[in-house]
Parts: C-alpha cells; structure tokens; sequence
C-alpha cells in the first residue's frame, strides 16, 4: 500500500495517536485509534493511573476487569460529569523553521455513570460459601476524540509530488471520486500531460518554479518522462487536525464474592463509537520568491459512527489482606462502523467530493490483562498492571476491495504492544493523594512504512474528598509520545514530539447503607 503523506498528529488529549492526508481511506490508521488504549475514566480512576485492575469497587475500573464489581457490598450509584481543560503542544524535533505549536481546549463529558446493587446471600459464617452478588450497569467513557493539534514546518516537496506519482501508477486518467489525486486535478492542481502522456504537477500559476527530473515510469508499457513538481526555495506547510467524539461503552456486569477470597465478574459491552475529524493541509509562499505562486490548500472531513458489542471475563484473588492478585480476558470487540468522507481541493478552483454512507466492519484485538494490588489497611493501596495486545490481529472487512490490502498492511506493519500500568493513592483523612504512571508500547514494528518507535509515557496525580456523600476527585494527566516518521514517502525519517496536558474534576454521590 503506498502512503500518500504521513503529516498529520491525532493528538487524543491522553494518548495522543498517529494519523494522516490519505488517497485512500487508509482504515489501519482509524483501526488503530480505536483500538489503542486510552487512560479514560473518572478522576480518581485517572489519577491512580487507571492501575484498579486487582483493587476493584471503581465503576471505571470494571472497562479493564469486571470482577472489579465483586469488591462491592451495597448498592452504589455513580454519575461523574467531567470538565476537561487540556492543551496539546507538537514539534518536530530537527525540523527546519519548525516552532512548537500549542492548541487549547475545553471540553465537558460525562465519563461514566452506572448504578451497582449488591446481595448478601451468605447463609452462615463459613468462609466457603458465596458471601455476595452483584449487578450493575451504565456507561463508561473508553476513548476521547476531542483536540485541536497543528503543525508548521519548511518543505522543499510539495505534497503534489505524492499526489502526481499516485496518479501516474495508476492506469491513465484513473482518477475516481473520492480520492486526493481526483480532487487535485478537479481543482487544477494536477493535469494530464497529452505530450508525454502522463499527469503533470504544472499547473498555470507554477510556471515560475523549478522542476527537476525524478522519476521514469512505464504505464501502459510504454517508457514515459514524470515530472516531478519541486520548490528549491521552500514553501512553509501549515497543517491542522480537529477531532471531536468519542467511544462509550453501555454495560451489563455480573459478579460473585465467593468467601472474601475469590471475586469474579462477566461483562456484556456495546460500545458506541462517533468520530469526526477535519484535517487541512496548505502550503504557501509567503516570502514571494514566485510571484505567481500564492497558495493551495487540501480538506479532509470524516465522520465515522457504529456500534459494536463484546465479551469480558475476569477475576480477583485474594490471598491476604495485604495482596490481591487479578486476571481478565477481553474478546475482540467487532464494530459495524458507517462512514462519510468529504475531500475539498482548492487552487485554480475548488473540487469537492463526497462520499456517503460506506459501510464496513472493524475486528478489534484481544486483550489480556495481569494485575496486582496491595492494601495497606486504611492508609494506602498501590495497583500494578499490564494490558497485552496483538495490533496485527485488526482486521476490517467490506465490500471494497482496498480492505484486502488494509489487512495485509496491518499484518506487516503492526505487532504485539500493550501498556503498563502504575499507581497509589493514599490517604491522609480528609484528603486522599494519587499519583499514576502508564507506560504504552508502540504497536508498530521496528521498520514500519506508517512509523516507528510511538512509544508514550503518561504521568497522572489526583486529589480526592468525600464530603458526606458527595465526593470531589481531581485529576491532572500529562502525555508525552516521540513519532519517528517519513513527512513524505522516500524521505528521511524525522521525529515528532507530541505533549497533552489535561486537568480533570468529578463529582460522584453515593447512596445506600
């Protein structure tokens, strides 16, 4: 599969994920972002890290392991309205003329809701019995689409290059809706050269550039000239990508408290997934080294929406008081996404197409999750954890056949990942302290056509009090990723650093006896 152009930063506020300008849909990439873990939750969840795995009786706990529900013994009914204020800053690092960027924003999410209902069926005071069962449902907040990222940098290539090369190894005058290439030429960008045969990047008000030669090609089997179009002076690239949305997960949990020393728990998830992205790419000459060179300017908007349901298993042992160890199993989530894609061309004119309605089907990985925690008495408890994921297990399935080189391309290019979890909170009446650590390792393999290293490193600290039956969490995350990647195919490797900032409040009640 040839990447068009791997410029884009899908800064997601606390996993901040790799996107890009495509010509074709290039689904691994939204595969990717919607099986990627995100630390999302209420505050006291984030705080600690999201570290709960062996700890249980956090409804947002119950997204990584739902024998978490068995730690419960009264019924519980949480809602914790989330005001998120972050800011998202992207460099290249080595870059030329390339100042960091820094993107506000503010944003209100319910992050989970639910209502827990617990029974004491014990009969006697037998530790081998069933002391407890527990039913809950609600929603929890699994991903968090919203954020602004932008991007400024010098180039001596311009991505019409890319756009021109796609054009020519396809067959002549293959140029279908719904594709950069086509929008490029419907706006003028591109054209098709009748002398040689083949697309040209010379459109009128390029004639004072520089070309060079750099490439031969052969369609049609016949030996043809390709002209690639190229600035020896520079054109500054401004690059932006708004996203909105997010993934809910409606649940249905069962656990079982059997003798205070064994906790399981089964899940039933349905997460919802809406997503809207707009990506704008455009480059200007703004020294006026070419006078009739002024600019031009590439639009993506997507809008993705579906629904998809899985299955999860886990549960808590605890052999002391002091230690609790935990195990879950996760089934692949299989979502049923729906797609609109509109491409907006501008430059001598302005194209615009749209695609409506593209329906296909998104198989998420497994997931396996070992967990440790230990509980100081009243004073203070500590979560250890670790995620495992095959990335190359994605698959997408639809009647387009691009989805064939999709999944060969995830194949190649993606591997086995997961994240390490870390966290304490501690308790110092009235006020408890948290602090976090996750440690997410980069789904790509070390030579990757998409990107290499992708490593990230979160850090998270929270406060909490419990005022009667109101409780107040605050959370503070901050995300570092380095991305290694090509701006253009056939270009050196440059790095990317990436860094969101988010500050998190939650209030919860609590009811019953």
């Amino acid at each position: 599969m040839k990447k068009i152009l791997k410029i884009a930063i899908l800064a997601v506020i606390t996993t901040p994920l790799f996107a890009q300008f495509t010509d074709l849909r290039f689904a691994d990439q939204y595969a990717l972002a919607f099986s990627l873990p995100q630390l999302q939750g209420n505050a006291r969840f984030v705080g600690m890290g999201g570290a709960f795995g062996a700890l249980g009786g956090n409804l947002s706990g119950l997204t990584t392991n739902p024998a978490g529900i068995g730690i419960y013994r009264r019924g519980d009914f949480v809602f914790t309205p989330t005001l998120a204020i972050g800011q998202t800053e992207t460099q290249q690092v080595g870059g030329v003329n390339s100042p960091s960027r820094f993107n506000d924003r503010m944003g209100f999410n319910v992050m989970n809701f639910g209502l827990v209902n617990a029974w004491d069926i014990s009969r006697s005071e037998s530790a081998n019995e069933w002391k407890m069962v527990q039913l809950g449902f609600g929603v929890n907040r699994k991903a968090d689409f919203w954020n602004r990222s932008s991007f400024t940098n010098t180039v001596d290539w311009t991505v019409l290059d890319e756009l021109t090369w796609e054009a020519n190894i396809h067959e002549v005058l293959d140029l279908p809706s719904g594709t950069l290439r086509g929008a490029a030429h419907g706006a003028g960008l591109i054209f098709f050269n009748g002398n040689y045969n083949v697309f040209d990047g010379r459109p009128g008000f390029f004639n004072d550039l520089n070309f060079v030669l750099v490439d031969t090609i052969f369609p049609n089997s016949d030996t043809v000239t390709s002209i690639w179009l190229r600035t020896t002076d520079g054109l500054t690239q401004h690059q932006t990508s708004e996203t909105r949305g997010g993934i809910n997960e409606w649940f249905l949990t069962f656990g079982g408290n059997f003798g205070d020393m064994l906790y399981l728990g089964a899940t039933i998830g349905m997460p919802v997934v809406n997503f809207h992205q707009t990506r704008t790419l455009r480059e200007v000459d703004e020294v006026g080294m070419h006078p009739d060179f002024t600019s031009w300017r590439l639009r993506e908007t997507l809008d993705i929406s579906g629904t998809g349901v899985n299955l999860k298993l886990g549960a808590i042992i605890r052999p002391s008081d002091f230690m609790r160890i935990g195990v879950a199993f996760h089934t692949p989530t299989r979502f049923a996404l729906r797609e609109n894609l509109t491409i907006e061309a501008t430059g001598i004119r302005t194209r615009t197409d749209r695609l409506d309605q593209f329906e296909y089907t998104l198989r998420t990985p497994m997931r396996l999750i070992g967990s440790l925690g230990f509980v100081i008495g009243r004073q203070a408890m500590i979560g250890i954890e670790y995620e495992h994921i095959n990335f190359g297990n994605m698959r997408l399935t639809g009647d387009d056949p691009q989805f064939d080189l999709d999944n060969d391309f995830i194949r190649d290019n993606y591997r086995t990942g997961g994240v390490f979890r870390v966290g304490g909170e501690f308790r110092l009446d009235p006020v408890n302290i948290r602090l976090g650590y996750n440690l997410t390792m980069s789904p790509f393999e070390a030579n990757s056509e998409a990107a290499q290293n992708f490593t990230g490193h979160t850090f998270t600290a929270g406060l909490g009090f419990v005022l009667g039956s109101t409780t107040i969490d605050i959370a503070y995350v901050n995300a570092l990723r380095g991305i290694d990647m090509q701006a253009y195919s056939g270009m050196p490797w440059n790095r990317y650093s990436v860094s969101a900032q988010q500050f998190q409040v939650t209030f919860g009640w609590r009811f019953g006896n």
